[in-house]
């Protein structure tokens, strides 16, 4: 019986050869790419998520205030488009060290239904952050995903965190002192005459 050709013993030898290189090369790109983080799994400190680099800032702790603070509010005007009229707890509002600014806030629709709130917008990003609403006998309830989101959704006709966003709690991408976000938001406010059923002008 005639053994393996010269030619066969190699290609064979060849071929082992190489899909050796391959596995290796294999095992190093994977250890490479475990080892590097992309932009967008680098942690995000003003959405509650421990920071990537040091020096950079994260979001205070932020205890949610006494209910009874949701009283003495001051209306501000968001749009004719809307019939909702909306209020901030004058003695709720606060700048942190993080310079995101808290505040309670109260939405009333042209039914009569209300919604008070515990919100936070970061001016320098543009964002807003739901920390609890209030429920009849409950208390402060907070929601299922407590994660920053634009201010602007899209939504003109409950576009409120957009109107406090854009002159009211921020100069530019700079919370305001409570004290003159509370003369503005007065300051805005616009007298409308009608009914929920003619409509508000």
């Amino acid at each position: 019986m005639q053994g393996p050709s010269i030619v066969h013993m190699f290609t064979k030898n060849y071929l082992a050869a190489v899909r050796c290189a391959a596995a290796v090369m294999l095992c190093l790109s994977m250890t490479g790419a475990g080892a590097q983080i992309t932009d967008w799994q680098k942690p995000e400190p003003y959405r509650g998520q421990e920071a990537g680099e040091p020096g950079e800032l994260k979001e205070d702790d932020f205890a949610l205030p006494d209910v009874a603070q949701a009283t003495d509010w001051v209306e501000f005007h968001v749009g004719s488009e809307t019939r909702n009229r909306y209020f901030v707890a004058r003695a709720s509002i606060s700048v942190g060290k993080d310079e995101v600014t808290r505040f309670i806030s109260r939405v009333l629709t042209a039914g009569g239904a209300e919604t008070v709130s515990v919100e936070g917008i970061r001016c320098a990003t543009a964002e807003r952050r739901l920390y609890a609403h209030r429920r009849a006998g409950a208390g402060w309830v907070s929601p299922r995903s407590v994660q920053w989101s634009p201010v602007y959704t899209g939504n003109r006709f409950n576009a409120y965190h957009y109107a406090l966003f854009d002159g009211l709690i921020c100069a530019g991408d700079r919370p305001q002192k409570p004290s003159q976000a509370i003369e503005l938001m007065a300051a805005s406010f616009k007298s409308r005459v009608g009914t929920p059923l003619t409509g508000y002008r």
